[in-house]
């Protein structure tokens, strides 16, 4: 598969400057074969009032650079076979909970255990924490927490937990761009992990470990649109340099902002299968807009494009 990512910023990206170019950060969608103005022979912005589906025969996406333009393949509107958008919401960590019922009849130890059930192995971490006896829960709950948050945690775990509620402790994984205990940054998906309640030894107190949030990467975070971007700069900048050297290409998105995204995936030679003899035929495009973003026309322009095959798009 051809993967290519357009990453805009706030820019409109309806027009071209004079110097035939996209602004630093526009996207816009150009028709082939139809120069409506003679500094641009190879086409011009889709504008659905003066093209209408029917006299285009194919479009690509253009995304400003400031000195340049990235552009993608050229896709006929036949050979599209996928189209659809989703708006951006943001990651959240897994998030795992003991609660703490009655005083403790006498002092005693809780071992609480945690298992990562995703990664590429499974793993584990455990800590300790002394209980004094006739200890109540709403004071024990603190007691756990600042046991964990003074243990060597592994980096899949978050540094802090929250001990607030007055009588549970709630622990949470790490997700793409946390802090790690290392001082380090989390760049992977968010971190799956169970809870258990290993073994407690004071008596009438008890603990008992529950799931409170899965992790979720959400759609269009901006820890994750980075990854991808850098991911595919051998496709969009022509060079495989995967130690990022003698340079590295400027990025487009930013790690606080999050992006609605838009899928179109077309085959390469207008074919009904994906596949020829085993060879990937496909092309995906896809278009990063953070929240906001002025241009409309990308997504409404598209939706005109592909009216009659495809439902309209809304982000």
């Amino acid at each position: 598969m051809s993967r290519h990512l357009f990453v805009g910023a706030d820019v409109a990206g309806n027009a071209k400057l004079a110097t035939g170019l996209m602004a630093d950060g526009a996207i816009g969608i150009e028709v082939a074969g139809q120069a409506f103005d003679s500094s641009d022979l190879d086409g011009d912005l889709y504008v659905a009032a003066n093209n209408a589906p029917t006299d285009t025969d194919q479009i690509r996406i253009l995304l400003g650079t400031g000195s340049n333009m990235l552009v993608s393949p050229w896709i006929p509107r036949k050979n599209v076979i996928a189209y659809r958008g989703v708006s951006g919401a943001a990651a959240a960590p897994c998030k795992q909970t003991v609660t703490i019922a009655g005083t403790s009849a006498a002092a005693g130890t809780v071992v609480l255990k945690f298992v990562r059930t995703g990664g590429p192995r499974p793993e584990f971490f455990s800590f300790a924490t002394e209980i004094p006896a006739s200890t109540a829960h709403t004071a024990a709950d603190a007691l756990v927490k600042a046991a964990y948050e003074a243990a060597v945690l592994p980096e899949w775990l978050n540094s802090s937990a929250d001990a607030t509620a007055g009588a549970t402790v709630v622990f949470s994984g790490a997700k793409r761009g946390d802090t790690t205990q290392s001082g380090g940054t989390w760049d992977y998906e968010p971190v799956q992990f169970e809870l258990i309640v290993e073994s407690y030894d004071g008596g009438t107190q008890t603990y008992t470990a529950s799931a409170t949030q899965a992790g979720d990467p959400g759609v269009g975070d901006g820890y994750a649109v980075l990854a991808l971007e850098e991911s595919l700069h051998g496709v969009s900048h022509g060079f495989y340099d995967r130690l990022k050297l003698p340079n590295k290409p400027a990025t487009n998105a930013l790690v606080g902002t999050s992006y609605d995204m838009i899928t179109l995936v077309a085959t390469k030679d207008g074919s009904t299968s994906p596949q020829i003899k085993g060879v990937d035929n496909l092309i995906e495009i896809m278009i990063a807009l953070p929240a906001g973003f002025s241009a409309a026309t990308v997504v409404a322009n598209l939706n005109d494009y592909l009216a009659g095959d495809f439902a309209a798009v809304s982000v």
